[in-house]
């Protein structure tokens, strides 16, 4: 049997619904389902007197709305009542939420609002809707992001296992990754941010990320001792950075070294370096990204 396409809204507080050729909010999403690939753009361009032809500065990708048509597959007037009363409740415009477009094993997810409240016809003896959806960032994400270790703590302990009693020879437990570069692949339509993830086994001080493509950096010129944990987001819009220090989350934005930039990762290859200004050895770094997509 052929997998079917479909969507999944869920609102802030966790409740979905779910629009497809299977469920009770019956849509035909190959059909009756508008923005899920095509997008608005704007170009920007400038213009000089005896130029023919405009000259290029950029382009904006415009946010995106997804309209969604389908109908109440029940033909009992008090169930139609209750699914479309169920419907209103988490279809809530005052609640942001996430879309998820499905078909198979293929999945991707989009930050929606309802734009407006959904609109009901009756229509013979069923009861049709129409779901407007606004998405302020255009781009469709994977589902879960993608991890990357660039320095950190491999296990050597392997079952099973014979110890010998040598004062000559020792037992390895695990060992530091060696790589100090690493080749980041973003797959998408775009450039996209990450999350940096900077954790102490030890002390060590001003922990560093390096892009050896672009030549730009981050750094944060603070001291970590072992369990410390420095959080660093890069993407539009949520630049943070944060300390966790015996539990407690504290704002570190203020210790990023003034030349430093919130790096992006270029769509394809990515080379990456990571240091610290002393304890190195003590340094582990991950990197965590999403790949946004231009359409499903």
């Amino acid at each position: 049997m052929k997998p079917q396409e479909m969507l999944t809204y869920k609102n802030a507080n966790g409740d979905s619904i779910v629009f497809g050729v299977g469920s009770v909010y019956h849509v035909n999403v190959a059909k009756d389902v508008t923005g899920l690939s095509d997008l608005e753009d704007t170009i920007f361009s400038t213009r000089s007197s005896g130029q023919d032809g405009d000259t290029y500065i950029g382009v904006r990708i415009e946010p995106r709305d997804i309209v969604i048509k389908g109908k109440i597959r029940d033909s009992t007037k008090a169930n139609q009542l209750t699914y479309r009363r169920n419907a209103l409740k988490i279809l809530n415009p005052k609640k942001m939420g996430i879309l998820y477009y499905s078909v198979g094993s293929y999945r991707r997810k989009i930050g929606a609002i309802v734009d407006g409240s959904p609109k009901f016809t009756h229509a013979n003896l069923s009861q049709e809707f129409e779901v407007d959806f606004k998405c302020l960032s255009p781009f469709w994400e994977e589902e879960r992001d993608k991890k990357e270790d660039i320095a950190t703590w491999l296990g050597d302990w392997e079952f099973p296992t014979e110890i010998i009693k040598d004062d000559e020879q020792s037992m390895s437990f695990g060992h530091h990754e060696e790589s100090v570069i690493v080749d980041i692949f973003n797959g998408g339509d775009i450039t996209t941010g990450m999350r940096i993830i900077f954790r102490a086994i030890g002390a060590l001080s001003n922990p560093l990320l390096f892009n050896v493509n672009t030549r730009e950096f981050i750094q944060v010129n603070i001291d970590l001792s072992a369990g410390d944990v420095l959080s660093i987001d890069t993407n539009y819009g949520r630049k943070t950075i944060t300390l966790t220090h015996n539990g407690v989350e504290t704002n570190a934005y203020r210790y990023i070294d003034v030349d430093s930039t919130f790096i992006q990762l270029e769509v394809g290859d990515n080379l990456f370096r990571y240091d610290a200004a002393s304890g190195f050895d003590n340094l582990e770094c991950t990197i965590y990204f999403s790949q946004k997509y231009l359409g499903v």
